[in-house]
């Protein structure tokens, strides 16, 4: 099957097509966000392009990314073409490729279908990472009865305690353009154990800058003296909010700030005419997950991100 360094415009479309159909079937989409917007990136010397042809379509599709001694895939087979071994083929063929540059392969399945784990455990991989989505409808939220001074008239007030910020911290939108390179460095620290956040560059920011959805009146920005100290950016598609990625220096962790701003963004959301929002959240992070769960909100699916040790290096 074609290995590409980078895809044409032609392909794109069908590889599109493809998560469509895959979507329409499976009711959940089989790829992220990142995969999808790295389709049309320029080519990478870290990142391959597997694509399975018949006739003129395209009836399967995996992407891999390397990092450091390590990869990560997505990949996925036209819901037409399933149950005769082009998975398979293609999850090998991923496998054959890198075995001479990496010690361990990743693999993400969202949804956590039974087909996904049969395949994956049957090839030898065994399952490492679980990612949560969980959601919630703001019908009936506790809203607190104050917010700080500055905050927009149209955020919701309710009986709920009043919301304070640290001393000398303030909220404001996101300027694009002026506060890139500051939130680059915040995110980094805030997600700096994190396999996938913690990595963005400028160019995975402007990405997102460039979507449709992008506001950055929801891209709430809290600010100190010595620069911002957290965030919370919010995305609306379809009608349905998110809690896109809400991050915190480790200078301002345990100040409160992260209840303040997750208030904050649920507001900005909830003032717009948002009702429900989503979220994802690590099982390996049960504070996190606690922390939704006890503002009501349910876990809804699981993606699990299945590992596979290659090149095994033994002892001297």
């Amino acid at each position: 099957m074609p290995q590409h360094a980078s895809l044409s415009g032609r392909d794109i479309h069908k590889i599109v097509t493809l998560a469509h159909r895959c979507t329409q079937a499976d009711d959940i989409e089989p790829f992220n966000e990142q995969t999808m917007l790295s389709l049309s990136r320029p080519p990478l010397s870290y990142r391959m392009h597997f694509v399975v042809p018949h006739g003129k379509t395209i009836i399967g599709y995996a992407q891999v990314e390397v990092v450091g001694d390590g990869a990560e895939a997505e990949l996925a087979v036209d819901p037409d073409q399933r149950r005769r071994g082009v998975g398979r083929a293609l999850l090998r063929e991923v496998i054959t490729s890198l075995e001479a540059e990496i010690t361990k392969l990743k693999v993400w399945a969202h949804g956590d279908l039974p087909a996904a784990a049969a395949l994956a455990t049957s090839e030898g991989f065994e399952r490492d990472r679980v990612l949560f989505k969980l959601s919630r409808d703001l019908e009936g939220f506790e809203w607190p009865s104050a917010w700080p001074a500055g905050a927009p008239d149209d955020w919701p007030r309710g009986e709920g305690p009043a919301v304070s910020l640290p001393e000398g911290v303030s909220l404001r939108p996101f300027v694009a353009g002026e506060d890139d390179e500051e939130w680059l460095r915040v995110n980094a620290a805030a997600f700096a154990d994190h396999a996938e956040q913690g990595r963005w560059t400028a160019a995975d920011l402007q990405d997102r800058q460039n979507e449709p959805w992008f506001d950055p009146e929801g891209f709430i920005v809290a600010e100190g003296a010595e620069g911002m100290l957290g965030f919370h950016w919010t995305k609306v598609e379809d009608g349905i909010g998110e809690i896109y990625v809400l991050g915190i220096d480790p200078r301002a962790q345990g100040t409160g700030l992260g209840k303040a701003l997750t208030l904050s963004g649920l507001a900005h959301l909830a003032a717009h005419g948002i009702r429900q929002v989503d979220l994802y959240a690590d099982e390996s992070n049960p504070r996190a997950v606690s922390l939704y769960r006890s503002q009501g909100f349910d876990i809804v699916r699981s993606d699990v991100q299945w590992a596979k040790q290659l090149n095994q290096v033994e002892d001297l």
